[in-house]
């Protein structure tokens, strides 16, 4: 199977099917649209000195006051490991989802598993 790798919160947001859509630069392989893939949390997280950094208040204000702080402690967060799996469903441009970037490809994704029994991998 098949692995993207995601800086955290992101991968933690994707696998918890808050995160709907993983934005990149390039579009999805054909291949991969309709299959699972595992998402690898990253060694390095985004560095998130306030939350404003790097949600928008839309995403931002879809959590509960207990998952803000889930997010700012740092609570479940592990890097540098696959913490789940996800289905990418397509991959369009300019989706209406609010994790989508505007003007690159948005991976859309669904049926999320999140794992707590972490596999710690080096993944490149």
């Amino acid at each position: 199977m098949k692995a993207i790798s995601v800086k955290q919160p992101w991968a933690y947001l994707i696998c918890s099917g808050v995160k709907d859509i993983e934005n990149r630069t390039w579009p999805c392989p054909k291949k991969y649209i309709g299959k699972r893939v595992l998402i690898h949390a990253s060694a390095v997280p985004i560095e998130m000195v306030n939350p404003n950094s790097v949600f928008t208040k839309a995403q931002w204000d879809r959590f509960s006051m207990g998952f803000q702080r889930e997010l700012i402690c740092g609570n479940n967060i592990v890097n540098s490991a696959i913490i789940g799996s996800v289905m990418i469903t397509d991959c369009v441009v300019n989706h209406l989802s609010v994790w989508a970037e505007k003007g690159v490809y948005n991976w859309v994704l669904s049926n999320t598993v999140f794992t707590t029994d972490y596999y710690s991998i080096f993944y490149r």
